[in-house]
C-alpha cells in the first residue's frame, strides 16, 4: 500500500461510520502520513492517525473510563488511531496555530471530512501564519504545558501501578520534549515507535547529540545491549498477547492493547534493531513490557503472575528504576534535561531560516 491508498482507506473509514458519530463536524489526518508523498510506501504495521472533531456537547467526547477517548480500529488492512476532539479546539486560526497537534496538519492536504467548511475556512490564515515566530513559540509552550501535566500524573500513577507506572510516565514525558524540538524546525511533532530515532536526527543537526545520550540515560537505556532488547521484546510480545485477552481493569496504556496493534509494537522495534538503534528500540519496548505486565498482574491467571512479576522487577533493575530513590533521581535528572532541551528549542526557533516575524 502506498500513502495515497492509506489516505483513501482513512477517508472511506470515516465515510462508512458517519451514522455512528452524531455531532461529527470534521475529520482530518495527523501524524506521519501527512508528510508522505502519494507514491511513498506505507508500511503495513504503521498506524494512521486521525482527528475526529465533534460538537462540544457530543456524547462521543464523554470518556468511557478514566482516560481520554481514543478509537483504535483495524480498517482496510490498516490500524487507525482516532483522537476525539472538541470543535472548541478549532474555534479560530489562533487556537489552531498555538496547538502543535493540529497546526501543521492544516497546512497540508489532510482533510477527510469537512461538510461545513470548518477546516477549509481556517486554512488560509493557518498556512500564512504557521511560520511566524510568535506561533512557533506558542506551540513550544503548548508542549511545555503538556509536559507539566504529564509529570503531575506521577503520584496518581505511582499509587495505582507502582514502579512500572512511574516508568511509563518517565517514558511518556519524553514525548513532549521530542515534539518541542520537532516543532522548533517548523515540522509537526513526530511520535510513535521511532520517536527517539527522530529526536536523534534533530539533535544531530544541532550538533547536540550530548542531549540525546542524556535522554537515553534518563530512560535507563543508554547501556543496554541488543541481546537484552531482543529478549525483552520476545517476552513483551508474549505478555502483550495475554494482556489483550484478559484485560478488564482500566489502564493508562489500554488504548494500545488491541490484537491488530501487535505488529505496530513488534515490527517497529525490530525495524530499529535492524537499523542499529537498539537503545531507542528498548525505550519503545519498555512501555509495552511494563504496561502489559501491569494488565496481566491485575487480570490474568494466577499461575503466570510470579514469573511476570520477577521479569518486571528484573527489567526495572536493568533500567535503574527498581528503587524509589532511583526513580526520584531519574525524574530529577529528567527535569534538568528537559529544561535544557526546551531552551534549545527556543534558540532553534530564533535561528531557523524559515521562521518569520
Amino acid at each position: 500500500m502506498d500513502a495515497r491508498q492509506a489516505r483513501d482507506v482513512a477517508r472511506e473509514w470515516v465515510a462508512v461510520n458517519l451514522d455512528q458519530w452524531p455531532g461529527l463536524r470534521a475529520a482530518h489526518l495527523v501524524g506521519g502520513l501527512t508528510t508522505m508523498p502519494d507514491d511513498a510506501p506505507f508500511p503495513s504495521h504503521k498506524d494512521v492517525d486521525v482527528h475526529l472533531v465533534f460538537d462540544e456537547d457530543s456524547p462521543a467526547l464523554l470518556p468511557a473510563g478514566p482516560f481520554p477517548p481514543i478509537l483504535e480500529v483495524s480498517a482496510g488492512g490498516l490500524a487507525i488511531e482516532a483522537g476525539l476532539k472538541s470543535v472548541a479546539e478549532y474555534r479560530s486560526a489562533a487556537a489552531v496555530l498555538a496547538n502543535p497537534e493540529i497546526a501543521y496538519h492544516l497546512t497540508v492536504d489532510s482533510l477527510l471530512h469537512d461538510p461545513s467548511g470548518l477546516l477549509r475556512d481556517l486554512r488560509d490564515e493557518v498556512v500564512r501564519d504557521y511560520p511566524r515566530r510568535r506561533w512557533v513559540h506558542a506551540r513550544i509552550d503548548h508542549e511545555r504545558a503538556g509536559l507539566a501535566d504529564a509529570l503531575a500524573l506521577r503520584p496518581m500513577v505511582a499509587a495505582a501501578w507502582g514502579a512500572s507506572g512511574e516508568a511509563l510516565i518517565l517514558g511518556y514525558s519524553a514525548t513532549f520534549v521530542a515534539a518541542a524540538l520537532n516543532v522548533a524546525t517548523l515540522a509537526p511533532p513526530r511520535m510513535g515507535g521511532r520517536m527517539l530515532v527522530h529526536l536523534r536526527e534533530v539533535l544531530a543537526a544541532q550538533d547536540r547529540l550530548d542531549l540525546h545520550e542524556e535522554m537515553l540515560a534518563v530512560q535507563g537505556v543508554q547501556y543496554v545491549t541488543p541481546a537484552l532488547v531482543e529478549r525483552t521484546l520476545g517476552e513483551a510480545a508474549e505478555t502483550f498477547d495475554l494482556a489483550v485477552a484478559v484485560r478488564r481493569t482500566p489502564h493508562p496504556f489500554q488504548h494500545k492493547l488491541h490484537r491488530h496493534l501487535r505488529p505496530y509494537f513488534v515490527e517497529s522495534a525490530r525495524g530499529m534493531l535492524r537499523d542499529g538503534f537498539h537503545r531507542e528500540a528498548m525505550a519503545w519496548v519498555v512501555a509495552f513490557a511494563v504496561g502489559t505486565t501491569d494488565v496481566v498482574l491485575a487480570d490474568g491467571p494466577e499461575e503466570v503472575k510470579p514469573e511476570l512479576a520477577r521479569r518486571r522487577a528484573t527489567l526495572l533493575g536493568e533500567l535503574g528504576l527498581v528503587d524509589d530513590a532511583d526513580r526520584t533521581a531519574a525524574f530529577a535528572r529528567a527535569e534538568r534535561l528537559y529544561d535544557r532541551a526546551f531552551a534549545l528549542a527556543r534558540e532553534m526557533v530564533d535561528r531557523h531560516p524559515g521562521t518569520i516575524d
